[in-house]
């Protein structure tokens, strides 16, 4: 299936994800421990993409069913190998717990992701910047503080 088959919406530079996924049994307590007890926790992992903007999880439907969104830069094949090539391990851990995970190293796992994604109805973003380009904002802006800083 080609990128611009995909769901999910692109402003610019950027695109949305959106994902509900049904759960195994027991499946949103174990991915609850596992946010808890992990360096998941604060999705450091994400850092190692540099793609990303945000990622939330959200349990639907009394526990049965997951929702992941996120903001990312590019396209939506590049996105997903990067998560294949650079945080596998830490897919699986996290989707494990999701019916059918093929797990991130599998040739269905493309199709299997686009099976349970959606287009969001409405996808607003603030700015049209990558993730790369508003950290080095962040840099100039810095800075440019610590030399005022310095005037004073």
């Amino acid at each position: 299936m080609a990128t611009e088959n995909r769901a999910g919406q692109r402003k610019g530079k950027l695109s949305e994800f959106t994902v509900i996924a049904p759960l195994v049994e027991g499946g949103a307590q174990r991915l609850r421990e596992v946010i808890a007890g992990s360096a998941v926790n604060g999705f450091e992992a994400l850092d190692g993409i540099g793609t990303v903007h945000d990622a939330r999880f959200t349990f639907l439907d009394n526990d049965t069913k997951i929702l992941f969104v996120t903001t990312y830069d590019g396209d939506w094949d590049t996105y997903i190998d990067d998560f294949a090539t650079k945080i596998p391990d830490e897919m699986d851990l996290l989707f494990s717990v999701v019916e059918g995970w093929p797990g991130m190293r599998s040739p269905e796992v493309k199709a299997f992701i686009a099976s349970t994604q959606v287009t969001a109805h409405a996808f607003y973003t603030g700015y049209d910047a990558t993730v790369s380009e508003v950290r080095k904002g962040l840099k100039v802006k810095k800075a440019f503080d610590e030399l005022l800083d310095l005037a004073d």
